[in-house]
């Protein structure tokens, strides 16, 4: 009985490793994809739009707000 288990044990072990190593990576790429620095790096021009945006919207309701 001890024969047969010894591999199996070896298996369950090295696919928990593998396992193991995924859930990390996919761990990494949820982080990386869900900060601004990150979607930052993978789309710089539309980041840099949504800040010039948002500075004119900006400017818009403080120079409204003071007439």
């Amino acid at each position: 009985m001890d024969e047969r288990t010894g591999p199996i044990i070896g298996e369950i072990f090295e696919e928990r490793q593998r396992l193991g190593d995924n859930l990390a990576a996919l761990e990494r790429q949820v982080r990386e994809s869900t900060t601004w620095r990150g979607y930052f790096v993978r789309k710089p021009w539309t980041m840099l739009a949504l800040a010039l945006g948002g500075g004119i919207l900006l400017s818009s309701l403080f120079a409204l707000k003071s007439r």
